[in-house]
């Protein structure tokens, strides 16, 4: 009886040591999720601000003590999130690369007349200018210049990839004769690009409405502005 009842203790102590473990592994996994989430947001952090900079002074112009300066840190303390400055262009247009990309591959998706799918390009640019203002105003401040670089070259994939996807939907409208056939596809899109790049320079939520915007402009490049 003795020695059942030992063993039953034995057993019921291992069970608890066992919660414990598993407990403390619980808590150590909880604690280390949760100091990668802060990691991660002081690295988002960091990219928004040194993307608000580049935009603003351009990539040479700006130094690690500008970036540590706009998110309250030490410039030693920049380099537990980021090796070099180079590092958080990259972060910011790998990501940005990738959104606009998925957009527009979304809103070019079969369907409707070249008009109707051209619209839904113009509705995914607008809506990315608006959101990515830094990133757009960084595009265009080092598309001749730093973006030249060699590592730099999927940023001249991805604007390809865009162009692509606008050629081929006015090359279709063409051929269903629901565009003019003696139009420039590439200097369409180009001239579409350089309309829709000045957005967030002009447009004001309280004053603007995004499908009148957009209306007008599928009006203007459609129909032109003549009598």
């Amino acid at each position: 009886m003795g020695c059942s009842l030992n063993h039953i203790a034995a057993r019921q102590l291992n069970k608890r040591l066992l919660d414990f473990q598993i407990l403390d592994q619980a808590a150590t996994v909880g604690a280390l999720m949760a100091k990668r989430k802060k990691t991660d947001e002081r690295r988002r952090q960091i990219a928004a601000a040194a993307g608000a900079l580049f935009a603003q002074q351009g990539v040479r112009g700006t130094t690690v003590r500008d970036i540590g300066d706009r998110v309250g840190m030490l410039s030693g303390s920049l380099y537990h999130h980021f090796k070099t400055k180079t590092d958080i262009v990259h972060e910011i247009m790998g990501a940005y690369g990738e959104d606009l990309v998925a957009r527009y591959e979304r809103a070019a998706h079969p369907g409707g007349t070249s008009i109707e799918r051209l619209r839904r390009l113009f509705h995914a640019c607008f809506e990315a200018n608006l959101e990515h203002p830094d990133e757009e105003a960084l595009l265009i401040r080092e598309l001749d210049n730093l973006f030249r670089e060699p590592e730099f070259a999927y940023i001249h994939d991805m604007l390809s990839r865009i162009e692509e996807i606008f050629v081929s939907i006015i090359e279709e409208g063409i051929r269903r004769r629901e565009i003019r056939a003696d139009i420039d596809p590439r200097f369409v899109y180009r001239m579409m690009m350089d309309v829709m790049g000045a957005v967030p320079r002009w447009y004001d939520p309280l004053t603007h409405n995004e499908n009148e915007v957009v209306d007008r402009w599928i009006e203007t490049f459609f129909s032109g502005i003549a009598q």
